[in-house]
């Protein structure tokens, strides 16, 4: 686990009615060298009171002046909601503080997201090309302080359910029994860094296990910017894991990515996997052009391939927001001054534009720089555009060498390790297209 320092611990009362709870609960407590005792135990009746000050940013807990703001959010410990009608919480959050969001609420009662099926129509609508999957998640909130991310710059508090045995057995199962189709599942949390709680959470154990017990030919898919996940190495059923590393520059890591491990740690990291026969692919994403950029990304890559020689790597510039979020959320003066008058410029052309605020010119020009140094040192690891348009998958189609309608990418429900994709009758296409072509 990160060496966390919260302001405040909240353990929600029915963590503690279960054993197996109870004893996560205490094995990352004691990983953070908190005492159960100095914890504070919530019920329906203190709900409001908990929700006030997490949008406060906690109580005096243990929050030393030097630890960043991300390294001390609040941290609450609750039971996720695994089935049933999602319950009336309007009255409960009536006695909170004017102004409290309803969300807050949900996760203190432990309405958290159990899984999330990404479909076609809504990457059609976006416009974006993709894979069809489900993905898992448990938690909510981030220990990183990735300044392009609404949680990393400003979250408040991170929450996780504890109730995990159950968590596999009634939402994992049945997902990966009613879909043989699928052969590889992201565990990604909702805007969270779940690995980062690692080997303590325990949540990958206990996936990869279902896999093993399910056959052969299913994976959980680790997606994680973290540099300690040797724990992967150790765990029975790690045959059942492929590893997928967001990375960037080194410049980029300490501006934009605050609280992560630098690109070499990361990289490292990799390379520990893949010598222990892990399946490992690489994702420069987002791409932030700050100034500098090109050179810091060419030296990122070149430290990359010295080390590993991913599966696959994939490329996305920064997206999903307007000019003026993005100006919120970085210093202008950070960005490359080109691009960011580019960006100026066409706010009105990219207003409500999902891969904006950077248009498609500026995103090629940055594309292609990352595939020129990934081919100074392999002309044939498989590259792609993640969650681009299928404009840009076409000007770089011969550039990637790759079918934008079937591609090996990271995280992809049928990429298999070794860097293979296991299409079947069932499902044979992305998002990009429905009938064969």
């Amino acid at each position: 686990m990160y060496p966390l320092r919260p302001t405040a611990v909240y353990v929600l009362e029915g963590v503690l009615a279960d054993r197996l709870a109870t004893q996560r609960l205490n094995r990352m407590l004691d990983a953070l060298g908190i005492p159960l005792g100095s914890a504070t135990i919530v019920t329906q009746a203190t709900i409001p009171q908990v929700a006030a000050e997490l949008m406060s940013g906690g109580t005096d807990f243990a929050a030393p002046q030097e630890a960043a703001a991300y390294q001390t959010r609040s941290l609450v410990f609750t039971m996720q909601r695994l089935k049933g009608e999602e319950p009336d919480l309007s009255a409960l959050h009536a006695r909170c503080p004017e102004g409290t969001p309803l969300s807050v609420v949900k996760h203190l009662c432990g309405e958290i997201r159990t899984a999330w099926f990404r479909a076609r129509e809504g990457d059609l609508k976006n416009n974006q090309v993709c894979w069809t999957a489900w993905e898992f998640g448990t938690q909510v909130g981030c220990p990183h302080g990735c300044q392009y991310c609404g949680d990393g710059k400003l979250g408040k508090y991170i929450v996780m359910g504890m109730n995990l045995e159950e968590y596999v057995e009634e939402v994992v199962d049945p997902i990966l029994r009613q879909n043989p189709w699928q052969k590889c599942f992201r565990i990604i949390g909702w805007n969270c860094e779940q690995v980062a709680f690692e080997p303590e959470y325990g949540l990958f154990d206990l996936a990869t296990r279902k896999c093993a017990e399910l056959g052969g030919d299913r994976h959980m898919i680790i997606h994680t910017k973290c540099a300690d996940t040797d724990w992967a190495l150790e765990l029975p059923a790690r045959k059942h894991i492929v590893a997928v590393w967001s990375v960037c520059g080194a410049n980029s890591a300490r501006i934009v990515e605050p609280g992560t491990p630098g690109p070499v740690e990361r990289f490292e990291a990799m390379r520990r996997c893949q010598a222990a026969g892990m399946s490992v692919r690489a994702k420069f994403k987002p791409i932030v052009p700050i100034r500098g950029w090109r050179e810091d990304y060419a030296e990122a890559v070149e430290a990359l391939l010295q080390r590993v020689r991913p599966d696959s790597i994939g490329m996305t510039v920064v997206m999903w927001m307007d000019a003026a979020t993005l100006k919120s959320r970085i210093d202008p003066d950070l960005l490359d001054p080109e691009y960011l008058q580019i960006v100026e410029e066409a706010q009105e052309e990219m207003a409500g534009v999902n891969t904006g605020p950077f248009p498609e010119a500026v995103r090629l020009q940055i594309y292609r720089h990352i595939i020129q140094q990934v081919r100074r040192f392999s002309k044939d690891i498989p590259l792609y555009v993640s969650t681009e348009t299928p404009e840009v998958w076409s000007a770089l189609r011969g550039e990637l060498g790759q079918d934008p309608r079937h591609f090996l990418c990271g995280c992809g429900p049928v990429a298999m390790p070794g860097g293979k994709l296991a299409l079947s009758k069932d499902f044979k296409y992305t998002t990009l297209m429905q009938t064969d072509a």
